[in-house]
């Protein structure tokens, strides 16, 4: 009976509690008529979509979005064509966008080589028409032809294995723009100087590397070491960093003795 009595007690208490707590409670006002009023695009995100579906997104040198002329300007750090790349967009909250005129469709490959118009929305129904151009940095080099990038003043070799025995001479001669030629003298030794007849490969469209392949077999001979270059596969360049790296297949010193051929 007691038991009783007392849950009777405890049911009347919490129930004046929380009538107490319900009379101090400040209402709030919410007004539906407020809602997002800004058909803008915020920024936009250009790369790439690899194969195991990871974004790769390009750097970018500038991104001017103009809000009064409802326009965004993108230069992207990068050698790909305009022609098949993926772009995202964040825009304001609320905000809807649909492609005009036969624009591709964001979070897609799409052709971007020339600007498009995008018609955005606002959650209030606001519209505006945006022009979204997306380029190359102007500023990028020119790739039409390879071999001014190892030909030409100013090329340096980089001996990996003992740099500071890196080459002291290097001459260059361009054959065309995938073959040249490039003479060092190996350790420093005016009795070892070699010529190597390269050949690079187009670039992979999404790397920007590219093969490398020694055209001559080269045999010389330096502080007491015979050694031989074989004609072949002889490693690689990549365009991201304008270096050369040759690695062709190597006897009389190991079995592998790669230089780095770059610019300054």
């Amino acid at each position: 009976m007691k038991k009783y009595i007392y849950m009777k007690y405890l049911s009347f208490v919490s129930l004046l509690a929380i009538l107490f707590l319900s009379g101090c409670m400040t209402p709030v006002d919410i007004d539906v008529e407020v809602v997002p009023d800004e058909p803008n695009i915020k920024s936009v995100t250009v790369g790439v979509m690899g194969t195991n579906n990871l974004f790769s997104e390009f750097a970018h040198s500038k991104m001017d979005v103009d809000v009064s002329n409802h326009s965004v300007l993108v230069w992207v750090v990068t050698f790909r064509s305009m022609e098949d790349i993926w772009i995202s967009v964040k825009l304001e909250p609320g905000c809807t966008i649909e492609p005009l005129d036969g624009a591709p469709e964001f979070g897609k490959f799409g052709d971007f080589s020339e600007p498009h118009k995008y018609l955005v929305t606002a959650a209030s129904g606001a519209k505006a028409e945006w022009t979204v151009d997306v380029q190359q940095d102007p500023n990028m080099p020119d790739i039409s032809c390879l071999a001014n990038f190892w030909t030409g003043e100013g090329v340096k070799a980089l001996d990996v294995t003992y740099p500071s025995y890196s080459p002291s001479s290097v001459v260059t001669e361009k054959i065309d723009c995938n073959h040249f030629n490039i003479t060092i003298d190996f350790w420093q030794d005016a009795n070892a100087v070699i010529t190597l007849e390269l050949e690079v490969g187009e670039p992979d469209p999404t790397t920007f590397k590219g093969e490398v392949t020694l055209l001559n077999d080269v045999e010389f001979s330096s502080w007491g070491y015979d050694m031989k270059y074989t004609a072949g596969p002889a490693g690689s360049y990549d365009l991201n960093t304008f270096t050369l790296t040759f690695d062709a297949a190597f006897e009389g010193y190991g079995s592998s003795y790669p230089f780095d051929f770059y610019k300054e």
